[in-house]
């Protein structure tokens, strides 16, 4: 009887063990909403899925982040950083054909201020436009979604709409937020703070096994 209390307390310190394990390894959870649902549109001659419903508001934050992640600018990153260089060298070999010249041609310093101007245009419009984009999208609505292993449910009512975890869209994955990105353009976030660690796991699995990474 020793033998076997002793194998019945090692069975719950290793549960123990597992579940210190899954809050550590995985994002602070801020206490949303996620429960466990079947899928009520499953046909009759099909088993039921289990699914897990999650509800949750946006911050505007985390709004600015996917609207970055969205390209709906092209000149970001790499590319404004190429595109701020070859801008800075124009500005300065203007600077230079200007000053070193004794005729001062007008056109030289004209160009290299427009370059100048054209470095700050490259970062600066992209920011405004994108915490503007936030602030409106932000709006402090609930999100409501299903995740089942072949399709996620948002919304309800006439409102309502899905995406099919087929292996056609995109997902991305930065600062703690999970972004599906469709072949039609649409995009829909998840942040990782309205997952119970308990069914984190299961929940990026079942993302990961419906879409594919975004392209490079």
């Amino acid at each position: 009887m020793k033998d076997i209390d002793d194998s019945i307390q090692d069975g719950l310190e290793e549960t123990k063990d597992d579940r210190d394990s899954i809050h550590e390894e995985n994002p602070e959870w801020d206490g949303s909403e996620s429960e466990l649902v079947a899928d009520d549109d499953a046909e009759s001659y099909e088993i039921p899925e289990t699914g897990i419903k999650i509800s949750y508001v946006m911050t505007r934050e985390e709004m600015v982040r996917c609207l970055y992640h969205s390209n709906i600018y092209k000149t970001k990153g790499s590319r404004a950083v190429f595109a701020s260089v070859l801008f800075g060298a124009a500005a300065v070999i203007f600077a230079v054909a200007y000053f070193t010249t004794n005729q001062y041609q007008p056109a030289n310093l004209f160009f290299s201020i427009f370059s100048l101007v054209m470095i700050v245009l490259i970062w600066l419009v992209p920011f405004l436009h994108i915490r503007s984009m936030a602030k409106v999208m932000a709006n402090g609505k609930t999100i409501e979604a299903e995740v089942y292993p072949d399709h996620i449910d948002i919304g309800q009512g006439a409102g309502a709409w899905e995406i099919d975890l087929d292996g056609n869209c995109e997902l991305m994955e930065f600062d703690n937020i999970f972004m599906i990105a469709l072949p039609d353009g649409r995009n829909f976030a998840i942040p990782e703070r309205v997952i119970e660690p308990e069914i984190y796991n299961e929940f990026k699995a079942i993302l990961i096994a419906g879409t594919k990474p975004q392209d490079e």
